[in-house]
């Protein structure tokens, strides 16, 4: 699970994590420092999909003329 750290702890397979970093961890140990208020759960960023059409409509070769 992706985790928010909100203030400096330890865990041991990750080792010091920080304010402000994310981490994805196991999720066990991801509930009980959200539980105990170490962190939250990361929001997940959704990217924008572009609508390009890349599809060829025509293909003028030298063989056409």
């Amino acid at each position: 699970m992706k985790i928010k750290i909100l203030e400096k702890c330890y865990i041991g397979t990750n080792g010091n994590m920080f304010a402000g970093e994310e981490h994805d961890i196991d999720d066990r140990i991801a509930n009980k420092l959200i539980s105990r208020g170490f962190a939250e759960e990361a929001k997940v960023k959704k990217t924008k999909k572009s609508i390009i059409n890349r599809a060829v409509k025509a293909l003028e070769t030298p063989e056409d003329e």
